[in-house]
């Protein structure tokens, strides 16, 4: 059968490859699945306001990390007894996790096609682990990255993490949390304005799990994030707050879908967005409730402000319940920094800049869970 240049690319790519057969295999079906779902589109429902084609007009990278390794840990205290770290082309393949795709998650599947790095880490059950992680650039190319990361029964995990400046990263992510675990989950995406960051995670908890998870989002000129929240037990708890901030001509669209398969879950979205110059910023938040899940308790904020004319922000939160017992709420707003405030403001002699920063602030302080003075900073007014 005759193959076209990009097939018999990609097979002369993974021939060389010092990996198990298994691996091999997995790629080589999701770049056919790559292939046959094709990029994401404006029809798609969580690319709908993002310009893909950006990703065609990036500048050459120019800030390369040192050395060979995608990632720096550092760990507080050290690794817990029974904790354990693999490269993810070591682990075995009753361990890989596959991700169900679509044409909106069809970036998953370049990921898997043209993995670069990754490792699986497991937390022991009963233990506690800090850690930080920053993802680097390492290459001019892209560098494809898949992490899993397993948490034990009644461990905890505190994780913060940040992206390389000068990034152009694919990142899939996986979380599974087992029963009466805890994570705090904090990410830095503080990026130059020329680069981009695909990051698509997926949290899987089983009963009785509590999530608080904090976003910053600072420019790039596009980072699409699409995130999956599963809870497959009963009395979990999630709650994910972010900051985004556009400038210039850069795109942010975030996506977060929690699915309330069992009962007696909560979830609560809280999402804030500033843009100016030209900057963009997309917001999707869905909840989907299943028939099976009574007493579901939901809540969604998603509030924006414009800060220049040129700037655009689309927001939209979504519910969609599938049961009466529950509790359900959200709401989404768009506009300008209050000109009664401001001028309230500037008659007590405050400066006009220093008067749009405090109404900012306040606008920042129901997220309730960043370090404001740091975000403050990243605002070009």
């Amino acid at each position: 059968m005759f193959k076209n240049p990009i097939d018999s690319l990609f097979e002369k790519l993974t021939n060389r490859l010092d990996e198990p057969v298994w691996l091999q295999k997995k790629r080589r079906q999701a770049f056919k699945n790559f292939q046959d779902l094709g990029l994401p589109t404006r029809k798609s429902e969580l690319w709908k306001y993002t310009d893909v084609k950006r990703l065609e007009r990036l500048p050459d990278v120019t800030d390369v990390a040192e050395g060979n390794e995608h990632f720096v840990f550092t760990i507080e205290g050290g690794l817990p007894k029974e904790t354990t770290m693999s490269n993810i082309i070591d682990i075995k393949e009753a361990n890989w996790q596959d991700i169900k795709t679509d044409k909106e998650r069809v970036f998953v599947e370049l990921n898997t096609a043209m993995l670069n790095s990754g490792f699986e880490l497991s937390i022991a059950k009963n233990s506690q682990l800090k850690l930080h992680i920053q993802y680097q650039q390492i290459s001019a190319a892209w560098e494809n990255i898949r992490t899993v990361i397993n948490i034990g029964e009644n461990a905890q995990l505190d994780l913060s993490e940040s992206y390389d400046y000068d990034c152009r990263i694919n990142h899939v992510a996986i979380i599974n949390a087992a029963k009466n675990s805890t994570i705090k989950l904090q990410s830095n995406k503080l990026l130059a304005k020329t680069e981009a960051l695909i990051h698509y995670l997926k949290i899987n908890c089983a009963k009785n799990v509590s999530v608080e998870q904090s976003t910053v989002n600072n420019n790039a000129s596009l980072s699409h994030t699409i995130e999956d929240v599963d809870f497959n037990g009963e009395h979990c708890h999630f709650k994910a707050a972010s900051v985004n901030v556009a400038h210039d001509s850069c795109h942010i669209a975030e996506n977060i879908q929690t699915n309330h398969l069992v009962g007696h879950c909560k979830s609560e979205v809280i999402k804030r967005s500033l843009a100016t110059d030209k900057g963009q910023v997309a917001i999707n938040a869905k909840a989907v409730v299943s028939v099976a899940a009574d007493g579901s308790d939901v809540a969604q904020s998603l509030k924006n402000i414009l800060l220049s004319d040129d700037a655009k922000i689309y927001s939209r939160p979504e519910l969609e319940i599938n049961t009466d017992d529950v509790i359900a709420a959200h709401g989404s707003t768009i506009g300008e920094l209050d000109e009664l405030s401001l001028t309230y403001l500037r008659s007590r002699g405050i400066p006009k800049e220093q008067a749009k920063l405090m109404l900012i602030e306040s606008f920042l302080q129901d997220a309730n869970i960043f370090k404001l003075e740091n975000i403050l900073d990243l605002i070009e007014l």
